[in-house]
């Protein structure tokens, strides 16, 4: 009767008498020789086997038993021999318990020390970027604020134009320059350059004011002294004609006295307004912007003999390029206005000079000059400064007041 075997297995070999422990079959296989495994040194007997580790019982598992599963199992590990069966058997391979231990306390080590430094530098990586989004946002902020009122072209040409017209230093022309700025102030109030030229030329129209009122100041005493002369003449006749004539100067000279008053309140009040508006500064504004605002400001403050002139004349000249025009003249207006000592005024008188020769068409220094020179009571270097503003401006008519009044202290007796 055959025997069913599963497609792909061993067929059975029948066992040796030795393992089988059945005495009726040891002569036919007694002179069979027993396979050593290899590597291993040959059996020496039919005794001497392969010596196994004691087996444990087999676990039964469910569907065990003849035709199972199982029983398919068992066959096939007795047809591959006690080799195979040692093979399957064998105990599973273990560290030693120190060399274990060592290779955990490494593996944490290196966890502990990169979890460490990543700790250790995330927060200098967040700083570093905080750091640089503040600095790209400030930069961006200034940038921005500093951009300014976008102003067009044609706005700052007439800006420009109108400036030209003040260095004629004439009434007519700075009448004509404060009615453009004026109209230019209106359609761009935000636009620094014109508010700010617009204050210097208001504050030049007051100097020239108190400059009239200095000097019909000066012309009353001296009519009060021509009054005294002709008080003392023995020519009745000539006494009361001499004196008549001084009469009637000293009042014209009075009526215009009072005129001026009026024009210097006036002048004043304006300036109040247009120097308020140029007061509300921003945070950050372009460069020209502050140098526009500082020149009003110092201008207006030398004219005024505020106690911040000379300190703001002083801001003036660091933004200013040379010669340092709009600071020397500040610096002028303020040593004729605060009754400065000759030392000063020789000083001032120097740097104008320097002002004029570096450029002479700015025809204030050539004013002031005059003025300074009279305060020195060097008539002649006045007289010669007044001639040179005629003839490059023949409509410089504070000059040629100058000029008249120079020629009556000089008839006068």
């Amino acid at each position: 009767m055959g025997s069913k075997r599963v497609f792909g297995s061993v067929p059975p070999v029948p066992a040796p008498a030795s393992l089988s422990g059945d005495g009726a079959t040891d002569a036919p296989f007694s002179g069979v020789r027993a396979t050593s495994p290899f590597g291993l040194s040959p059996l020496s007997g039919a005794d001497s086997g392969i010596q196994l580790p004691p087996e444990s019982e087999p676990t039964a598992t469910p569907g065990a038993g003849a035709g199972g599963l199982s029983s398919l199992d068992d066959s096939s590990a007795s047809d591959l021999g006690p080799v195979a069966g040692a093979a399957s058997r064998r105990a599973p391979l273990e560290l030693p318990p120190d060399l274990i231990a060592s290779t955990r306390l490494s593996m944490d080590g290196a966890r502990t020390s990169e979890n460490g430094s990543s700790q250790r530098i995330r927060p200098r990586v967040v700083l570093a970027i905080l750091v640089g989004l503040i600095v790209v946002a400030s930069l961006g902020y200034v940038a921005l604020r500093n951009r300014g009122v976008e102003i067009p072209a044609n706005v700052v040409d007439s800006t420009d134009r109108a400036s030209v017209l003040l260095r004629r230093d004439d009434a007519t022309s700075r009448k004509q320059a404060i009615e453009r700025l004026r109209s230019i102030a209106i359609e761009n109030p935000g636009y620094v350059d014109v508010q700010a030229e617009l204050a210097v030329a208001l504050t030049l129209n007051l100097s020239d004011v108190q400059a009239d009122a200095e000097r019909l100041r000066l012309r009353g005493d001296a009519i009060a002294r021509g009054l005294e002369a002709a008080a003392k003449m023995r020519v009745l006749a000539d006494q009361v004609a001499r004196r008549t004539s001084l009469q009637q100067e000293q009042e014209a000279t009075t009526r215009d006295m009072a005129s001026l008053r009026v024009t210097t309140a006036t002048l004043r009040k304006e300036l109040d307004v247009q120097l308020a508006q140029l007061s509300k500064a921003p945070e950050s504004e372009p460069p020209s912007a502050a140098a526009a605002r500082l020149k009003a400001r110092a201008l207006h403050a030398s004219v005024l003999a505020a106690p911040d002139s000379l300190a703001l004349a002083e801001r003036l000249r660091n933004v200013e390029s040379a010669p340092y025009p709009w600071s020397t003249l500040a610096r002028a207006e303020y040593a004729l206005v605060a009754g400065s000592p000759p030392e000063s005024l020789q000083a001032v008188a120097k740097d104008l000079e320097a002002l004029r020769q570096a450029d002479s068409t700015l025809l204030r220094a050539y004013l002031l000059g005059a003025r300074v020179a009279l305060k020195l009571k060097d008539t002649a270097a006045a007289r010669s400064l007044l001639d040179d503003a005629v003839a490059l401006n023949p409509n410089h008519q504070a000059a040629a007041r100058l000029i008249a009044q120079i020629d009556a202290d000089a008839a006068s007796p």
